[in-house]
């Protein structure tokens, strides 16, 4: 019994390869110069524009899986990327150009947007972290950075110069005008041409804060202001005068003064005459007294 245990034991530690395992390490021994890693780089090619069925365009370089190296891509609605391209993918750096003049500069990783920076058709750059334009209490715009505030009936009163004029009714929505009777923008150059539709959210917050025509009253405002004063129309009345005044090294009453000596004078008399009038009337009627007596 002890010696079959043995037997078995032993037999079933020992792991014999197969007869497959042989014949593959055979073969990759033999051609281990053949299996070696080759670059599958793939030649590009440049082409003319490529027309899609939904509308969109890109003219660049390609490859056998696609759109690949460098090129433009056309959207239907008039956006543009331009940039790199791998495996018909947006892949590496690139920026997409909206109608409106904003940029968007990015890096793009098989067609994913993991890095971005915005930038407004003036010029001016989006921060994500610490966003302080036109915000409270520094509400300029970025012409105003540029050559500064200037005086009163000559502001900039809108980050496009010249300041264009509004229909009456409309009010400026950056891209476009809008009216709030039909509740939606329209191109400033054709306003029969509607640009978009408004959420109504958005619509109350054009009302509230868009220049409009004719123009609306302004005032002081609270909330853009951290501590502020109301207006005063009348002006605080001046002291009264001093009671004393120098004037060529002597000391000289002021009328006040000397109509207050006087109110005083007068006081004292009579408070002197009712003195006597009460002695006079308690003798007297001390005198009356001892008579009786």
């Amino acid at each position: 019994m002890s010696l079959s245990k043995s037997r078995g034991n032993s037999a079933s530690g020992t792991k014999r390869a197969s007869q497959w395992e042989d014949l593959m390490r055979k073969f990759s021994e033999a051609h281990k110069e053949e299996c070696k890693t080759v670059s599958v780089d793939m030649p590009r090619v440049q082409r003319s524009m490529k027309m899609f069925p939904t509308g969109s365009q890109y003219e660049g370089s390609w490859d056998l899986l696609g759109m690949s190296g460098y090129g433009v891509y056309k959207f239907p609605n008039d956006v543009i990327y331009e940039g790199e391209f791998d495996d018909g993918m947006f892949h590496g750096q690139g920026k997409l150009k909206y109608p409106n003049g904003v940029v968007l500069r990015g890096t793009w990783k098989k067609g994913k947007l993991t890095d971005r920076t915005l930038v407004f058709a003036d010029g001016l750059e989006y921060d994500e972290m610490d966003w302080k334009y036109c915000r409270p209490p520094d509400r300029r715009f970025t012409i105003e950075y540029e050559k500064g505030l200037q005086p009163a009936g000559k502001s900039f009163l809108t980050a496009e110069q010249p300041t264009r004029p509004i229909p009456p009714g409309y009010y400026d929505t950056g891209d476009g005008f809008y009216d709030p009777k039909t509740k939606a923008v329209y191109k400033v150059d054709d306003l029969s041409a509607i640009v978009r539709s408004p959420s109504v959210r958005e619509q109350k917050w054009i009302i509230e804060n868009c220049r409009t025509c004719p123009d609306k009253s302004l005032g002081p405002r609270i909330d853009l202001y951290e501590e502020w004063v109301e207006p005063q129309d009348t002006l605080p009345k001046p002291p009264k005068p001093a009671s004393t005044s120098h004037a060529n090294g002597s000391l000289n009453l002021s009328q006040t003064t000397y109509e207050q000596d006087l109110e005083m004078e007068v006081a004292f008399k009579n408070l002197e005459v009712d003195e006597s009038d009460s002695s006079e009337s308690a003798f007297s009627s001390c005198s009356a007294t001892s008579s009786a007596l």
